[in-house]
């Protein structure tokens, strides 16, 4: 539909009618509705926050909760490491007032 087509069909549609007093009144009830406008819902800033902050204590808990478990793996890798080192650390013998017996001791 082009402009004259939009146009002919508004200039057919009929005016409805009005009496003289509802004229007369129609720019003050335009004023006053426009003073108080009609109720709009309004977006409150609250369950935005209350999400945001949900989603942040979820990620902290989760954080708190992993991090213990990343801390155990990595030691965990170093005592397996320390581990299969350990029969070539047990080659050296140590003396004392109790006799000889093997020294755990770091690679030189």
């Amino acid at each position: 539909m082009n402009d004259r087509e939009l146009e002919s069909r508004l200039k057919n549609v009929p005016v409805p009618q009005r009496s003289a007093e509802y004229w007369n009144d129609f720019p003050s009830s335009v004023r006053v509705q426009l003073r108080h406008p009609v109720a709009t819902r309004r977006r409150t800033v609250w369950p935005r926050l209350a999400w945001a902050g949900g989603l942040a204590f979820a990620g902290l808990f989760l954080f708190l909760a992993l991090w213990p478990v990343h801390l155990v793996l990595k030691n965990e890798r170093m005592f397996r490491h320390q581990l299969a080192d350990l029969p070539q650390h047990l080659r050296t013998f140590m003396a004392d007032e109790h006799g000889m017996h093997y020294l755990v001791a770091d690679k030189e």
